[in-house]
């Protein structure tokens, strides 16, 4: 690990002597002037604390891949359990060895733990209607009852492929299973019939069928199932739930409750599981399934609504979890959200899924106080399998950038961040769109080295200077400040160099490459700022409605802003797109040619104007729809087709 100190910043956006204002970004204060996405990355804030011994457990041969867990206090006696989904590595399906839960129990609360073994008596069992016996079934959640132990474990049977598994024929089917159980380490003992399946299930929105990773939920007069389901090629996830007034059912068919294509901002590429209880509310943490998964957001509803989708709102977006730099994390979160638990003295335990540094799965634990979601000052901010690009809503005319951080790989500080953002493509693991890399000056430090760049609006990359940190590595202090046109660049009392250095009027943020980590304690920056508009390209509108590229197809052409964008398939049923932004306004940018027609604008589910797309020549992208509201909130904008037209998708300019 590398440390670098850039000088302390002051109080966010205190006015200083001569002018400007002295900002903090790396206040708690400040983590709403940072722009959050489950692609790009984020800031995160959050104030967990791992705890000692991680990891609890680390995949072997064949289970490689111990990537999902379900954290359990059991209430009679006060012990913990882990429930551990074990996969082989990559999910990859053989008859030999199927995914399976494992339980490790604590009797000194996560002092010491024994393994179990496996805990659900399924082998050989085959449900009422089926032909073959159910095989996998890695993913359960426990509750405690009237003295038994009731499970919700999502299953395949033994004929179940990934080529299958979404539209099973009469030989294989997946689905929500239930089983009881004397003691909480087992043997669960599953009933005759399942909660639900994938065969009997009806696409919901025609296109969410497979049933799987699901959380169990006693209420005052019934049961409640909380599943996860996934859309295949739409790159879409959902929360579904069912209810029946006994455990074991007949359940309720699913009603969808969470899902992208919903009239309300939703971000994107966000998973379900697993759910628990605090209070008078239920809670559901649902982590980014990009390539990047550390971004955590958190739904909730009060229990005895949560059968509704009205009930559930947007608890907390982002800011609730951080990956360490330590090798058993290498990947970050992996598989799922964490699975909470808070106890009687006020904390939040989690059970937390990683990839270590050779790839394998790791089951870890980390706490923190349920009323103190936030640490009191700094953030933490990582790449892992692919790059991260966290910006600030502000930008404008820096006098002084100044950083106190630890690090390890390769950041870079940003300003004057003027391209546009967005992912690569409309689906899991997606990453950074190549194009997010135009358009910034940066200061980029790795191992010993430093250098200053920029790169020009087509992403042409120009050096300025470079050279070596002196010194100790494990601490450095180093500033950029202005005095006119030039620039300075210390480190300690030493000037390393100094010149010439634009500093333009864009946004502030940090660029990290794969596999690097920065911890900031201050990040604060003397200058004029204010708002600056943020572009989001046309996969952002593919993945905020989960589309994919069912309906759509790619479209290079110069006559889009950035010289690509999409447009619908002809006649596609029911296409549509959909931003999530926070901002302002917005403005919609769009070319116009020969083969498109009309379209429906919607701005937070009200039709707000008809465009038509439709022009006698090819014409070059331009604002064709503006709107503003009188303060800054959580908005999106949906565009869909009419009578069957084809419409072009470019980008979205939130001001």
């Amino acid at each position: 690990m590398v440390s670098f100190l850039l000088i302390v910043g002051f109080a966010l956006g205190q006015v200083q002597a001569g002018g400007g204002a002295e900002y903090d970004f790396a206040a708690v204060e400040s983590r709403e002037l940072w722009i959050r996405h489950p692609v790009w990355g984020e800031p995160s804030f959050d104030a967990f604390e791992r705890l000692p011994g991680n990891p609890v457990h680390r995949g072997s041969a064949p289970y490689l891949w111990p990537v999902n867990g379900f954290f359990f206090e059991d209430p009679p006696s006060g012990d913990w359990y882990l429930y551990v989904g074990n996969y082989l590595e990559g999910y990859r399906i053989e008859t030999e060895h199927r995914s399976m839960c494992t339980a490790f129990r604590s009797t000194d609360r996560g002092g010491h733990w024994e393994g179990l073994g496996p805990v659900l008596a399924h082998q050989g069992h085959i449900y009422e209607g089926e032909s073959s016996p159910v095989s996998g079934a890695p993913d359960v959640s426990v509750v405690y009852d009237q003295g038994l132990y009731h499970m919700c474990f999502d299953w395949s049977s033994e004929n179940t492929t990934w080529e299958n598994a979404a539209n099973p024929d009469e030989h294989c089917n997946s689905g929500v299973g239930y089983a009881v159980a004397d003691r909480p380490q087992g043997p669960f003992r599953p009933t005759g019939r399942p909660i639900a399946t994938t065969r009997a299930q009806k696409p919901l929105l025609g296109k969410y069928r497979r049933l799987y990773a699901s959380s169990l939920i006693r209420r005052a007069g019934d049961w409640l199932v909380l599943t996860l389901t996934d859309s295949g090629p739409y790159f879409g996830w959902a929360l579904a739930g069912m209810t029946s007034p006994e455990a074991p059912g007949p359940y309720t068919e699913p009603v969808l409750l969470l899902y992208p294509e919903s009239d309300t901002y939703h971000p994107p590429l966000l998973e379900f599981f697993p759910a628990f209880v605090h209070g008078e509310k239920v809670y559901m943490p649902a982590t980014s399934v990009a390539m990047n998964r550390n971004f955590v957001c958190l739904f909730s509803a009060p229990v005895e609504e949560a059968h509704r989708p009205e009930a559930w709102r947007l608890e907390q977006h982002g800011s609730m979890w951080h990956a360490q730099s330590v090798e058993h994390e290498a990947y970050g979160l992996w598989g799922q959200a964490f699975s909470g638990s808070v106890d009687r003295e006020g904390f939040l335990h989690v059970l937390f899924p990683t990839r270590d540094v050779e790839g394998k799965g790791a089951i870890n634990l980390a706490r923190r106080r349920w009323d103190c979601p936030f640490r009191e000052q700094g953030f933490t901010v990582s790449a892992h399998n692919g790059p991260t690009l966290v910006r600030t809503a502000l930008g404008g005319v820096v006098e002084a950038l100044r950083l106190s951080a630890s690090r390890t790989g390769t950041v870079a500080v940003m300003w004057d961040v003027r391209g546009p953002m967005g992912a690569d493509a409309p689906r899991s693991d997606a990453s950074l769109h190549p194009s997010v890399r135009a358009g910034r000056r940066f200061l980029e430090l790795s191992g010993n080295a430093w250098r200053i760049a920029y790169s020009d609006d087509a992403g042409t990359e120009s050096a300025v200077a470079s050279g070596a940190l002196e010194g100790p590595s494990g601490s450095s202090d180093v500033e950029l400040r202005w005095t006119g046109e030039e620039c300075a660049f210390r480190l300690g009392e030493n000037t390393l160099w100094q010149g010439p250095l634009v500093r333009g009027k864009g946004a502030l943020g940090l660029y990290l490459e794969p596999f690097s980590h920065a911890e900031v304690r201050a990040f604060s920056v003397h200058g004029s700022l204010q708002e600056v508009p943020v572009t989001l390209l046309y996969t952002e509108a593919l993945l905020g409605a989960a589309q994919g590229w069912v309906h759509w197809e790619p479209a290079k052409s110069a006559t889009f802003r950035y010289g690509e964008g999409a447009r619908s398939n002809p006649g596609a049923p029911s296409p549509f797109v959909k931003w999530n932004f926070k901002g302002k306004g917005c403005s919609l940018w769009a070319p116009s040619g020969p083969e498109f027609g009309k379209a429906a604008v919607f701005l937070n589910g009200s039709q707000e104007a008809i465009l038509d797309f439709h022009a006698s020549e090819e014409a070059k992208s331009k604002v064709v729809f503006t709107r503003n509201c009188p303060e800054k909130v959580y908005q999106w904008l949906v565009i869909k087709p009419l009578d069957g037209g084809i419409i072009p998708v470019d980008c979205l300019e939130v001001f």
